[in-house]
């Protein structure tokens, strides 16, 4: 078994678990629902209707109701969609570390960093084939309904994938150091809000004080680990800009750049800790 077929396995594993079907039934649900409220007025072509309440296209000047409804969907369901997909995945890489999995899996023809790296990417090929089937069915609907055909929208899943990639970094490093599941979505959360604060320090946690030690540490810490927060608010801004939001409405790539090196050196650290340890 090589790091392919430790992919394959470890995607067959979310499947046979239940976690992928359960997922793929939830976002069906939510597609066929969202489907039966969303068309085109055939009087006018130029009007959708959301629920039966018609909108023109530009109901006030700078507001694209289809656009805006993009935005404020992606904005409220991806957040939690990848949270769950945590609960997911977590488990993943504790059920490695069990006796007899592990006895098992090392002695493959597999060296440790393809075990670990197969078993990571196979997480988040897990969640991005859910979140691309829920992307694009909102597209689809979007488009054959109402006419709408956005490629913001559909191109915005590769953003929120990267930054679910980004955030299992957390989570592998957690559950290396636990070996438990329940802690790995614990520390996960955490650092969910954690990065949510200091995305928000320049606002709200330096006026806590004046210290430039406080302030050193919390820029540290806030480029050293993945911005988690910051991706998945760029990531609606490729759909437009929201006239409503006080955020800034430019996208950009620096915080996935960011993200990039911080979570690569949390994977290094967690493949430098797997392969000291004996199990």
């Amino acid at each position: 078994m090589r790091f392919w077929g430790m992919f394959r396995f470890t995607i067959g594993e979310t499947i046979r678990r239940g976690v992928l079907i359960f997922y793929f039934c939830v976002a069906t649900c939510f597609l066929i629902f969202f489907s039966l409220g969303v068309g085109q007025s055939a009087e006018n072509p130029g009007v959708i209707t959301i629920f039966g309440s018609e909108f023109a296209h530009e109901s006030m000047p700078g507001l694209n109701v289809a656009e805006f409804m993009l935005i404020q969907l992606h904005s409220s369901s991806v957040f939690w969609i990848v949270l769950f997909g945590i609960f997911g995945v977590a488990g993943l890489i504790p059920n490695m570390l069990e006796k007899g999995t592990i006895d098992l899996f090392l002695s493959k023809p597999l060296t440790r960093t393809e075990l670990l790296l197969a078993r990571s990417l196979g997480a988040a090929t897990g969640i991005a084939v859910n979140l691309v089937y829920f992307f694009a069915g909102i597209w689809l609907i979007f488009g054959l309904k109402a006419g709408v055909w956005h490629w913001g929208f559909l191109s915005s899943v590769i953003y929120v994938v990267y930054a679910f990639a980004c955030l299992f970094s957390i989570v592998a490093v957690a559950g290396l150091f636990t070996r438990s599941a329940g802690f790995s979505i614990l520390i996960a959360f955490s650092f969910v809000l954690i990065s949510w604060l200091l995305e928000l320090r320049e606002s709200l946690l330096f006026l806590i004080s004046d210290n430039p030690v406080y302030h050193w540490i919390l820029d540290a810490f806030y480029y050293i680990t993945p911005q988690f927060n910051a991706m998945l608010s760029n990531s609606s801004r490729v759909i437009g800009s929201n006239p409503l939001s006080l955020s800034p409405p430019q996208f950009t790539f620096m915080p996935y750049i960011y993200s990039f090196f911080s979570a690569s050196l949390l994977y290094g650290l967690a493949l430098w800790y797997f392969s000291r340890r004996d199990y």
